[in-house]
């Protein structure tokens, strides 16, 4: 299938509303350009029995770098991109594939990042709950890391799951992650669960020119100010959809499953297999069967599925993206002889999440986002979003603030312990994702009568819709709320609360 033309000058999309897993109402983007499918690709494995356990503490040592590839077809042009590269004790690289490093419980974890991209850089782990020092944001408990220099964090690694390392300069978001520079990390239980097989499944959008090569127009006024920035070629971590694997009958799955695109929801279904959800945002939850075998992901979110085997050879299951008329992400067969018959699988171990929160003495704090926009074709002229945003990094505010992001005053101070409620208002004509750093929360029902049951740290909300957060202020320092659509991200929709 040839590819279509870039998104920024074929801006128009089909928004079509559709009820998401976790029960909030959502949209799912159809393309504005054609998706290309190439080559099958292989999906990185690390079983839990076999992972490496290691004592504390445990060091990664990680290089930011230019990695030209070629990501169209095997003759077209190589694209300039951007890699996390593990590297040994003797500095020489050790990552292979989609870079995803492992940790395990108990571990004091360093992540030593040496920058020798020509741009500064910065990194939050996605996710993860642990010291405001280790939080990685640039401009609010951090400094960037400039080119040729070093940084590092340390945490302790108390809390298991799937994260994701992500770049967090604001201006710098929309290509760097563009480009790639992202990875997952895993902090694995110190008694995994039993498993086949433990998988990673990073899924994004390349957008791609008519020779294949990376569309370099990152962070531009047409993207910024509707939806951000979408591609025509679907990824599964890091390389061309689809990819094929063949599993044992009976063989059960886990699937860690990451959106690294700059702003496109992907909704994944899975086919063929049984499939219950596991974990949502880093957080265990107790084991559901998604409606129609159906996730969805928003950019930066994180669901960990378990896929059951048919008990039979010659079986096929598949996950697909539910994106235009649906493309394939990846296909099992059952191939060999069978597995023994296997015990219904437990829920995660608690988090240590308190089960309720008082709301009755809640601080309560709006949080408008407006700004970007209208969907009108005249809108997106490039003369009138040049008259419109002659700053093209000042498009949308919160709270009507002129872009302060984390230099102004926080948005609210709370004392250890409070609770904290959070009107999220997206007043915009375009989805906005909303992430809270260092606090898992609960999306309140409409009248605060209680809570969806499961724990968040990413929200997506559709267009001019409100939406009810709350959390248990309990982890001290200063901690963003933003945006995790680049795009979205590096052109205003930041800002920031104090826990003291």
């Amino acid at each position: 299938m040839p590819t279509g033309p870039s998104p920024s000058l074929a801006p128009s999309l089909d928004l079509d509303r559709r009820q998401a897993l976790l029960g909030v109402a959502i949209v799912v983007l159809a393309p504005a350009a054609s998706f290309a499918q190439t080559a099958p690709t292989k999906l990185p494995e690390t079983k839990a029995a076999e992972a490496k356990t290691s004592a504390t503490p445990h060091i990664l040592r990680l290089r930011a770098e230019v990695q030209p590839r070629k990501i169209g077809t095997p003759e077209q042009s190589e694209s300039r991109l951007f890699r996390l590269t593990e590297l040994n004790a003797e500095g020489k690289p050790v990552t292979s594939g989609f870079p995803a490093f492992r940790a395990k419980a108990g571990d004091t974890v360093t992540l030593e990042i040496e920058n020798t991209l020509d741009q500064p850089t910065g990194f939050h782990i996605r996710g993860l709950r642990g010291p405001n020092a280790a939080d990685g944001m640039p401009g609010l408990t951090t400094t960037p890391i400039q080119p040729g220099a070093k940084a590092s964090l340390t945490f302790p690694a108390t809390q298991t799951g799937t994260f994701l390392i992500a770049p967090t300069l604001a201006e710098r978001v929309s290509e760097q992650n563009a480009r790639g520079l992202h990875a997952a990390f895993i902090v694995e239980e110190a008694n995994p669960p039993p498993f086949d097989h433990d998988l990673v499944l990073a899924v994004s959008d390349w957008r791609l020119d008519d020779k294949g090569v990376l569309v370099e127009d990152f962070l531009s006024r047409p993207d910024s100010s509707r939806v951000g920035r979408l591609g025509n070629r679907l990824a599964a971590n890091g390389l061309p959809a689809p990819g094929k694997m063949s599993v044992r009958p009976g063989a059960r799955l886990r699937i860690r499953m990451i959106n690294v695109s700059n702003a496109r929801v992907i909704p994944l279904k899975v086919s063929g297999f049984a499939a219950e959800v596991y974990s949502i945002d880093s957080t265990p939850c107790q084991p559901f069967d998604p409606l129609k075998r159906t996730v969805i992901l928003a950019p930066n979110s994180r669901i960990e599925m378990v896929l059951q085997a048919p008990p039979e050879a010659g079986k096929d299951g598949a996950i697909e993206a539910k994106v235009g008329n649906g493309i394939p992400i990846f296909a099992y067969r059952t191939e060999g002889e069978p597995l023994p018959a296997k015990d219904k699988l437990a829920a995660l171990p608690d988090p240590g999440l308190p089960p309720a929160i008082r709301l009755q003495d809640a601080t309560r704090v709006d949080v408008a986002i407006t700004g970007g926009i209208g969907t009108e074709p005249q809108e997106a002229e490039p003369a009138a979003l040049t008259k419109r945003f002659p700053d093209p990094k000042r498009i949308f505010t919160i709270n009507g603030s002129k872009n302060e992001g984390f230099a102004g005053k926080p948005l609210v101070s709370v004392k250890r312990g409070k609770v904290l409620v959070l009107a999220l208002m997206n007043q915009t004509s375009w989805p906005q994702v909303i992430a809270v750093h260092g606090h898992a929360f609960r999306l309140l029902h409409p009248f605060d009568d209680g809570w969806e049951p499961y724990f968040l740290d990413t929200l997506y909300m559709t267009p001019k819709t409100t939406a009810r957060i709350a959390l248990i202020a309990d982890n001290p320092g200063k901690w963003a709320i933003r945006s995790t659509i680049a795009e979205h991200f590096g052109t205003g929709v930041a800002t920031w609360f104090e826990v003291t």
